[in-house]
Protein backbone atom coordinates (compact mmCIF):
# COMPACT_ATOMS: atom_id res chain seq x y z
CA UNK A 1 0.00 0.00 0.00
CA UNK A 2 2.75 2.96 0.77
CA UNK A 3 4.92 1.73 -2.35
CA UNK A 4 1.66 2.49 -4.35
CA UNK A 5 1.12 5.96 -2.55
CA UNK A 6 4.57 7.04 -3.62
CA UNK A 7 4.22 6.12 -7.01
CA UNK A 8 0.82 8.26 -7.23
CA UNK A 9 2.41 11.24 -5.92
CA UNK A 10 5.21 10.35 -7.96
CA UNK A 11 2.93 10.46 -11.21
CA UNK A 12 1.42 13.69 -9.57
CA UNK A 13 4.59 15.86 -9.64
CA UNK A 14 5.04 14.34 -13.22
CA UNK A 15 5.07 17.66 -15.18
CA UNK A 16 7.20 18.65 -18.19
CA UNK A 17 9.33 21.92 -17.43
CA UNK A 18 7.21 24.01 -19.62
CA UNK A 19 3.90 22.97 -17.57
CA UNK A 20 5.66 24.00 -14.20
CA UNK A 21 6.56 27.05 -15.95
CA UNK A 22 2.99 27.69 -16.92
CA UNK A 23 1.92 26.39 -13.39
CA UNK A 24 4.48 29.29 -11.34
CA UNK A 25 3.60 32.24 -13.46
CA UNK A 26 -0.30 31.48 -13.94
CA UNK A 27 -1.73 29.34 -11.26
CA UNK A 28 -4.57 30.85 -9.22
CA UNK A 29 -3.70 28.08 -6.70
CA UNK A 30 -0.39 29.43 -4.26
CA UNK A 31 0.27 25.32 -3.47
CA UNK A 32 0.28 24.69 -7.45
CA UNK A 33 2.61 27.86 -7.74
CA UNK A 34 4.98 26.97 -4.92
CA UNK A 35 5.29 23.15 -5.70
CA UNK A 36 6.25 24.75 -9.26
CA UNK A 37 8.83 26.71 -7.76
CA UNK A 38 10.02 23.86 -5.75
CA UNK A 39 10.06 21.11 -8.42
CA UNK A 40 11.87 23.79 -10.95
CA UNK A 41 14.91 23.72 -8.50
CA UNK A 42 14.95 20.28 -8.16
CA UNK A 43 14.82 20.05 -12.12
CA UNK A 44 18.33 21.62 -12.14
CA UNK A 45 17.23 24.06 -15.77
CA UNK A 46 19.16 27.45 -15.87
CA UNK A 47 16.22 28.02 -18.20
CA UNK A 48 14.08 28.35 -14.83
CA UNK A 49 16.04 31.16 -13.17
CA UNK A 50 14.00 33.84 -14.70
CA UNK A 51 10.77 32.66 -14.21
CA UNK A 52 12.03 31.98 -10.34
CA UNK A 53 13.24 35.57 -10.19
CA UNK A 54 9.86 36.71 -11.52
CA UNK A 55 8.08 35.02 -8.61
CA UNK A 56 11.11 35.73 -5.87
CA UNK A 57 10.01 39.72 -6.67
CA UNK A 58 6.29 39.65 -7.83
CA UNK A 59 4.64 36.72 -6.02
CA UNK A 60 2.60 37.99 -3.67
CA UNK A 61 2.16 34.54 -1.21
CA UNK A 62 5.09 34.41 1.08
CA UNK A 63 5.42 30.66 0.71
CA UNK A 64 6.02 31.14 -3.16
CA UNK A 65 8.85 33.50 -2.75
CA UNK A 66 10.20 30.75 -0.27
CA UNK A 67 10.65 28.18 -2.73
CA UNK A 68 11.64 30.24 -5.25
CA UNK A 69 14.37 31.24 -3.22
CA UNK A 70 15.36 28.30 -1.62
CA UNK A 71 15.08 26.81 -6.18
CA UNK A 72 17.66 29.68 -6.82
CA UNK A 73 19.88 28.98 -4.59
CA UNK A 74 19.86 25.41 -5.82
CA UNK A 75 20.21 26.54 -9.55
CA UNK A 76 23.71 28.26 -8.52
CA UNK A 77 23.28 31.02 -11.25
CA UNK A 78 25.12 34.46 -10.33
CA UNK A 79 21.83 36.25 -12.27
CA UNK A 80 19.95 35.40 -9.11
CA UNK A 81 22.81 37.12 -6.90
CA UNK A 82 21.11 40.53 -6.83
CA UNK A 83 17.56 39.62 -6.95
CA UNK A 84 18.43 37.40 -3.53
CA UNK A 85 20.35 40.69 -2.18
CA UNK A 86 16.66 42.63 -3.01
CA UNK A 87 14.71 39.83 -1.30
CA UNK A 88 16.73 39.88 2.17
CA UNK A 89 16.90 43.17 2.50
CA UNK A 90 13.16 43.93 1.95
CA UNK A 91 10.74 41.16 2.13
CA UNK A 92 8.58 41.86 4.87
CA UNK A 93 8.49 37.70 5.03
CA UNK A 94 10.82 36.24 7.84
CA UNK A 95 10.60 32.84 5.96
CA UNK A 96 11.81 34.37 2.90
CA UNK A 97 14.79 36.14 4.27
CA UNK A 98 15.91 33.13 6.02
CA UNK A 99 15.82 31.67 2.31
CA UNK A 100 17.32 34.36 0.71
CA UNK A 101 20.03 34.45 3.19
CA UNK A 102 20.86 30.71 3.01
CA UNK A 103 20.47 30.80 -0.62
CA UNK A 104 23.36 33.77 -1.17
CA UNK A 105 25.90 31.67 1.20
CA UNK A 106 25.63 28.46 -1.43
CA UNK A 107 25.75 31.13 -4.13
CA UNK A 108 28.88 32.87 -2.44
CA UNK A 109 31.07 35.37 -3.60
CA UNK A 110 32.24 38.81 -2.59
CA UNK A 111 29.30 40.94 -4.01
CA UNK A 112 27.24 38.77 -1.50
CA UNK A 113 29.05 39.65 2.08
CA UNK A 114 27.74 42.95 2.72
CA UNK A 115 24.54 42.37 2.35
CA UNK A 116 24.98 38.89 4.66
CA UNK A 117 27.03 40.96 7.31
CA UNK A 118 24.16 43.56 7.50
CA UNK A 119 21.55 41.13 7.72
CA UNK A 120 23.27 40.26 11.18
CA UNK A 121 21.43 43.54 12.55
CA UNK A 122 17.97 42.12 11.40
CA UNK A 123 14.97 42.13 13.42
CA UNK A 124 14.25 39.18 13.13
CA UNK A 125 16.94 36.25 15.10
CA UNK A 126 16.28 33.37 12.93
CA UNK A 127 17.65 35.37 9.88
CA UNK A 128 20.65 36.66 12.24
CA UNK A 129 21.61 32.94 12.36
CA UNK A 130 21.03 32.09 9.23
CA UNK A 131 23.09 34.88 7.43
CA UNK A 132 25.72 34.15 10.47
CA UNK A 133 26.06 30.33 8.73
CA UNK A 134 25.71 31.53 5.04
CA UNK A 135 28.99 33.72 5.83
CA UNK A 136 31.33 30.69 7.07
CA UNK A 137 30.03 28.82 4.23
CA UNK A 138 31.23 31.88 2.01
CA UNK A 139 34.89 31.53 4.20
CA UNK A 140 37.60 33.89 3.85
CA UNK A 141 36.08 36.57 1.45
CA UNK A 142 33.86 37.25 4.44
CA UNK A 143 36.61 37.69 7.64
CA UNK A 144 37.23 41.45 6.76
CA UNK A 145 33.68 42.68 6.91
CA UNK A 146 32.91 40.21 9.84
CA UNK A 147 36.21 41.99 11.70
CA UNK A 148 34.16 45.29 10.77
CA UNK A 149 31.41 43.86 12.58
CA UNK A 150 32.72 43.04 16.00
CA UNK A 151 32.41 47.11 16.58
CA UNK A 152 29.11 47.39 15.60
CA UNK A 153 25.99 49.00 18.31
CA UNK A 154 24.52 46.42 18.66
CA UNK A 155 25.53 43.33 20.77
CA UNK A 156 23.79 40.65 18.77
CA UNK A 157 25.73 41.97 15.64
CA UNK A 158 29.10 41.65 17.76
CA UNK A 159 27.81 38.15 19.20
CA UNK A 160 27.07 36.81 15.40
CA UNK A 161 30.38 38.34 14.16
CA UNK A 162 32.45 36.76 16.92
CA UNK A 163 31.05 33.22 16.84
CA UNK A 164 31.33 33.23 12.61
CA UNK A 165 34.98 34.46 12.52
CA UNK A 166 35.68 31.33 15.31
CA UNK A 167 34.15 29.14 12.57
CA UNK A 168 36.36 30.62 9.64
CA UNK A 169 39.56 29.75 11.70
CA UNK A 170 41.53 32.61 9.91
CA UNK A 171 44.45 33.98 11.84
CA UNK A 172 43.86 37.40 11.16
CA UNK A 173 40.99 37.53 13.52
CA UNK A 174 42.86 36.50 16.34
CA UNK A 175 44.10 40.24 17.86
CA UNK A 176 40.11 41.39 17.31
CA UNK A 177 38.69 38.40 19.45
CA UNK A 178 40.82 39.31 22.01
CA UNK A 179 39.82 42.43 22.39
CA UNK A 180 36.32 41.12 22.45
CA UNK A 181 37.26 39.74 25.83
CA UNK A 182 36.52 43.41 27.18
CA UNK A 183 32.93 43.67 25.63
CA UNK A 184 30.90 44.79 28.19
CA UNK A 185 28.01 42.16 27.21
CA UNK A 186 28.44 39.02 28.79
CA UNK A 187 27.49 36.71 25.46
CA UNK A 188 30.08 38.44 23.82
CA UNK A 189 32.70 37.35 25.78
CA UNK A 190 31.09 33.71 26.02
CA UNK A 191 31.77 33.89 22.00
CA UNK A 192 34.63 35.28 22.04
CA UNK A 193 36.52 32.54 24.62
CA UNK A 194 34.87 29.61 22.24
CA UNK A 195 36.44 31.40 19.12
CA UNK A 196 39.86 32.23 20.34
CA UNK A 197 39.85 28.58 21.14
CA UNK A 198 38.58 27.46 17.56
CA UNK A 199 41.13 29.77 16.02
CA UNK A 200 44.00 27.93 17.49
CA UNK A 201 46.54 30.89 18.16
CA UNK A 202 48.56 30.59 21.71
CA UNK A 203 48.94 34.90 21.25
CA UNK A 204 45.68 34.11 23.32
CA UNK A 205 47.17 32.24 25.79
CA UNK A 206 48.00 34.69 28.44
CA UNK A 207 44.13 36.48 27.79
CA UNK A 208 42.58 33.49 28.41
CA UNK A 209 44.60 33.15 31.45
CA UNK A 210 43.63 36.73 32.79
CA UNK A 211 39.74 36.09 32.08
CA UNK A 212 40.11 32.53 33.76
CA UNK A 213 41.69 34.08 37.09
CA UNK A 214 39.48 36.91 37.29
CA UNK A 215 37.44 36.48 39.99
CA UNK A 216 34.50 39.45 39.45
CA UNK A 217 34.04 37.91 35.55
CA UNK A 218 31.31 35.67 34.76
CA UNK A 219 31.67 32.17 35.47
CA UNK A 220 30.25 30.79 32.36
CA UNK A 221 33.08 33.38 30.61
CA UNK A 222 36.04 31.80 32.74
CA UNK A 223 35.11 28.32 32.36
CA UNK A 224 34.83 28.88 28.50
CA UNK A 225 38.38 30.60 28.65
CA UNK A 226 39.82 27.29 30.66
CA UNK A 227 38.56 24.97 28.29
CA UNK A 228 39.65 27.23 25.30
CA UNK A 229 42.82 26.91 27.49
CA UNK A 230 42.38 22.99 27.39
CA UNK A 231 42.11 23.17 23.11
CA UNK A 232 45.24 25.45 22.67
CA UNK A 233 47.12 22.93 24.92
CA UNK A 234 49.80 25.91 25.79
CA UNK A 235 51.54 24.30 28.93
CA UNK A 236 51.85 28.25 30.49
CA UNK A 237 48.22 27.60 31.84
CA UNK A 238 49.25 24.15 33.98
CA UNK A 239 50.08 26.82 37.04
CA UNK A 240 47.12 28.79 36.66
CA UNK A 241 44.80 26.12 36.28
CA UNK A 242 46.21 24.01 38.76
CA UNK A 243 45.54 27.00 40.93
CA UNK A 244 42.40 27.26 40.51
CA UNK A 245 41.64 23.20 40.97
CA UNK A 246 44.18 23.52 44.23
CA UNK A 247 41.35 26.42 46.04
CA UNK A 248 38.47 25.30 45.43
CA UNK A 249 36.31 23.47 48.50
CA UNK A 250 34.69 21.35 45.72
CA UNK A 251 34.50 20.95 41.99
CA UNK A 252 31.81 23.52 40.27
CA UNK A 253 31.68 23.34 36.94
CA UNK A 254 34.42 26.16 36.52
CA UNK A 255 36.74 23.36 38.49
CA UNK A 256 36.09 20.61 36.34
CA UNK A 257 36.41 22.22 33.37
CA UNK A 258 39.87 23.57 34.75
CA UNK A 259 40.78 19.80 35.25
CA UNK A 260 39.51 18.55 32.03
CA UNK A 261 41.58 21.64 30.37
CA UNK A 262 44.56 20.52 32.62
CA UNK A 263 44.48 17.14 31.83
CA UNK A 264 44.66 17.72 27.85
CA UNK A 265 47.82 20.42 28.45
CA UNK A 266 49.69 17.32 30.55
CA UNK A 267 48.79 14.85 28.08
CA UNK A 268 50.13 16.89 25.01
CA UNK A 269 53.35 18.49 26.84
CA UNK A 270 54.01 15.31 29.44
CA UNK A 271 57.30 15.26 28.18
CA UNK A 272 58.49 18.92 29.01
CA UNK A 273 56.72 19.23 31.70
CA UNK A 274 59.08 20.36 34.42
CA UNK A 275 59.24 17.86 37.61
CA UNK A 276 58.24 20.07 40.05
CA UNK A 277 54.85 20.40 38.95
CA UNK A 278 52.64 18.42 40.99
CA UNK A 279 51.31 15.27 39.41
CA UNK A 280 48.70 14.54 41.75
CA UNK A 281 46.29 17.00 39.80
CA UNK A 282 46.68 15.42 37.37
CA UNK A 283 44.93 11.76 38.44
CA UNK A 284 42.49 14.05 41.03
Amino acid sequence: MPVKSVNNRKKKNDKSFEELVHDLKKSNSEKVRYNAARLLGEMGRSEAVEPLIEALKDDKNGSVRLYAARALGELNDSESVQPLISSLREDRNVDVRVRAARALGKLGGEEVVIPLVESLNDENSQVCITATDALIEIGDIAVNALIESLTHEKVNVRCDATRALGELADQRAVEHIIKMLKDEWVNVRIYAVTSLGKLGDAKAVPALIEVMQNYSENELVRAGAAAALGVLRDQRALLPLRELIMKAEELGELEDTALKAFKKIMAANWQNIPGSVNKKALSK
